[in-house]
């Protein structure tokens, strides 16, 4: 039985710690300032379940938890510990909590909310699908009574899809057109221009304001790099979402470079019991993936070209596993054993990939194989990768991040969300899944990494690349960015610290 207690003396402590903060010389004891921030997406909707929207989200919704900047490391939010065994996970929640309308956070907040999930037609509902039934053990504990061994729910609890809704905004029917959260801002509707500027209040009955940077958050949409830094020239807003390219510019222009690692690309194969049914044309194809042509065609060298899906550190890393190497003769060779000489597959993009998409194009039909592009709107794209018409695609989902017990049930398992063409997955990297699962968690390592190895050697995934997300901001007006690894667009903004 695997248990693990939380205790949250030390973040109690570390928020103390900037209970007063200087910057630029002036003490702030409490939240300050105007965050304008320029970004390149539109909201699209407040229902947090639906489209990848976390840069408008964030502000005014909070989870049980919360993923630390570092990506990875999971930390107390509206629960403050948990305790975790293979039938049942047990929450203490957060006391003296309030939604911006009032509504008392507690132990009836949690089970409205998992029971809305639970009858949702997306994706979130399966992710939660080992929770039996939430108990309430008293107004501030809650236990999830499981179906089965879920390693993975307490990463998928600090994510969009679990954030903690107002119950009166949920029965009322408004939820999805008006945000009503706990978190440290309120949407401010009367002042926001739709399509143009978004406006965020700081939300004073908020239960942590020394944690609290920016009083205000204004959020600019400007659909392109270039519009985006002009803004910023302009002094019409004070941070903008960049491009890595811009960077030197920027530096002499005065500005300052915030940089991070935002998302783990890779090619992702789905048809893989057709087109890409023969192991030795997936690893052709791994073979092709132009990664330093991209690197220095649209990041400037800042990419990172790791081997396998998960880092050191993670009980599925494999140390001293070799990505593939590029090598378009190779790949050619192995094309030719395989007995393929044409080979034609579409692949969509939208307009913000088009050079990797260009670049990947290319280096394919140097191989003999024909890639043709489909150009698409975003909202589009995201939402046609899913359909099943494309057997490849040159991207990252953010369901596989938080280990190998998110990743291969939403990638590989024959009903997982990304496998677009329902492949059998191979037997021996099923059984081990279900092995895992069942495992102490001594045990559980070894199995793991011998999914990834499999996964490797299948080439079921390959080609991964780091991109690097870039913010140029004024260092007159913003002391520190606050970001976290693996999460592009948005800011950890109520952790930016304000220079006045």
């Amino acid at each position: 039985m695997l248990r693990k207690a939380i205790d949250c003396a030390k973040y109690a402590v570390a928020a103390s710690c900037i209970a007063i903060a200087c910057f630029g010389g002036a003490a702030y004891a409490e939240p300050h300032g105007t965050l304008r921030w320029g970004i390149g997406f539109e909201p699209q909707g407040w229902n947090p379940q639906l489209p990848p929207n976390t840069t408008y989200t964030q502000l005014v919704y909070e989870g049980l938890m919360r993923i630390a900047p570092d990506g990875a490391t999971i930390q107390p939010a509206l629960a403050t510990e948990w305790t975790v065994t293979s039938t049942d996970i047990t929450f203490k929640l957060r006391e003296n909590v309030v939604f911006h309308d009032g509504t008392p956070f507690n132990a009836d907040a949690v089970i409205a909310n998992i029971e809305n999930v639970k009858k949702a037609s997306n994706r979130w509902r399966e992710a939660i699908g080992g929770i039996d039934k939430v108990v309430k053990v008293d107004d501030y504990t809650v236990r999830f009574d499981l179906l089965r061994p879920s390693p993975s729910l307490p990463y998928i609890l600090t994510q969009r899809g679990l954030n903690m809704i107002s119950p009166k905004a949920l029965a009322d029917g408004i939820w999805e057109r008006e945000p009503v959260g706990t978190g440290p801002y309120v949407f401010n509707q009367s002042e926001t221009v739709s399509g143009s500027t978004y406006v965020f209040d700081y939300f004073e009955d908020y239960y942590d304001p020394e944690s609290v940077g920016p009083k205000r958050v204004e959020l600019s949409y400007l659909p392109d790099a270039a519009s985006r830094y002009n803004a910023l020239l302009a002094g019409q807003v004070d941070a903008v979402d960049g491009d890595p390219t811009q960077m030197p510019t920027a530096e002499a222009q005065g500005f300052s470079n915030h940089v991070w690692s935002t998302l783990r690309y890779h090619l992702l194969m789905f048809d893989r019991s057709g087109k890409l049914g023969d192991v030795r044309v997936r690893k052709a194809l791994c073979m092709a993936m132009p990664l330093e042509h991209i690197n220095a065609a649209r990041y400037d060298g800042l990419l990172k070209f790791p081997s396998q899906r998960f880092d050191e550190g993670d009980p599925a890393h494999v140390p001293g596993l070799k990505a593939y190497e590029y090598d378009i003769e190779g790949a050619k060779a192995l094309l030719a054993e395989a007995g393929v000489s044409e080979l034609s597959m579409q692949f969509p993009s939208p307009d913000f990939m088009r050079i990797i998409s260009e670049l990947t194009k290319e280096s394919f039909g140097m191989i003999g194989v024909d890639a043709e592009i489909v150009m698409m709107p975003t909202p589009e794209y995201f939402q046609s990768f899913y359909s099943g018409r494309y057997p490849f695609i040159v991207n990252t989902m953010t369901p596989e991040n938080g280990g190998m017990f998110n990743y291969y049930p939403f990638r590989f398992a024959k009903d997982g969300p990304a496998n677009t063409f329902k492949v059998e997955p191979p037997a021996r990297l099923e059984e081990l899944y279900q092995l895992a699962l069942k495992a102490p968690a001594e045990e559980q390592p070894a199995l793991l990494q011998e999914m990834t190895q499999i996964i490797h050697d299948e080439a079921l995934d390959c080609g991964y690349f780091d991109t690097a997300g870039v913010v140029h901001y004024n260092g007159e007006t913003i002391a520190e960015i606050a970001t976290t690894t693996w999460e592009p667009s948005a800011l950890r903004y109520k952790d930016v610290k304000m220079a006045r």
